[in-house]
This record gives structure tokens, sequence and C-alpha cells, in this order.
């Protein structure tokens, strides 16, 4: 991927995942172990710069359920909206897989399990996962990157105790 970064696929410099297929890598039989779908606090940091581009850009719009402020830099758009308006479409784009999996292909090992509220305002809610992250911890599973948004998540978490959240926990 590194000879083609930034000349024919310049995506593929940020997301290292870009074009591989998102069901097989998230296959409970050969795919990446679950309990790696997991992000970095670099990746938090990439991730707020890149939700912000997409809000000046209009590619982030408020709607009726997230009326929020384009001009607002500390609370920002929910994440059903980031997740809707923006992850979706950029990991259906790229292969179909979670946007974990779009920026680190091969998994991290987790450290850090993250929980969240979906109204919650992104900005906020990566400024506090960041300022909270423990020292020496690599790698968090969090829903909203973990899970692969345009499959059929329904299917991953039908057996709890056998859920990407489920094996992630016990990780």
């Amino acid at each position: 991927p590194s000879m083609i970064c930034g000349w024919l696929r310049p995506e593929s410099c940020d997301y290292p995942g870009w074009g591989m297929d998102g069901v097989r890598l998230h296959s409970r039989d050969s795919g990446v172990p679950p309990q790696h779908w997991c992000i970095t606090k670099a990746d938090l940091r990439f991730l707020r710069r890149k939700i912000r581009g997409a809000v000046q850009e209009m590619e982030i719009v408020p709607h009726d359920l997230d009326p929020f402020d384009p001009r607002d830099t500390k609370t920002g758009p929910n994440m059903y909206t980031v997740v809707n308006q923006y992850i979706m479409p950029l990991t259906s784009r790229a292969g179909g897989m979670s946007w974990a999996l779009l920026r680190h292909p091969e998994g991290l090992p987790c450290d850090i399990f993250i929980t969240h509220c979906w109204a919650e305002g992104a900005y906020e809610f990566i400024g506090k996962v960041l300022n909270s992250w423990p020292m020496g911890a690599r790698a968090a599973w969090c829903c909203s990157f973990a899970n692969p948004q345009n499959l059929n998540i329904g299917e991953l978490i039908s057996t709890p105790r056998t859920s990407p959240f489920a094996m992630a926990l016990e990780s």
C-alpha cells in the first residue's frame, strides 16, 4: 500500500485498510478477532480533525434530531450523526469494515473498553476519552468505531456472550 499511498489512492495513506473486504476482516472464522477492533489516541485526534473538516465542508450537517451549531468546537455533532453521516459512508466506500479496522486492518490488542452515550457530542466525547486515557494503554475498543456499521451488527450481537462487546470486555 505504501507504494500507491498519496498517488493513485491518497486515502490509503490515512486508511491502510482501504479496499479490503470488510466481511472478511470481521469474519468470526478467519478475520481479525473482535477484541482487536481497536483504535489509538492518535486515531481519536485524527478523527476529531476529520469530523471538524467534514462539518466545515458540510458533509456532516445539523438535522432535526441533532441541531448542532457547525461553529461550535467544544461539543460538536452527536455520535449518531457522526456515524450516520461520516463513518458509515466512508467505511462503505472503503470496503465495509469498521472504522477501527479501516485504520488498523491487522487489529490492535485491547487495553481499554470505552462505553459512551450516542447522543453526546463527538468533540466532547473524544476530548473526554483523550483526557482520561490511562498511561501505558495503547488501544481502546469503542462500539461506534469497532463494529462494522455497514454490516449486520444484529448478527454479531445475536449471542451476547460471544458478541464483540463481550469479547472486548473479557480481553
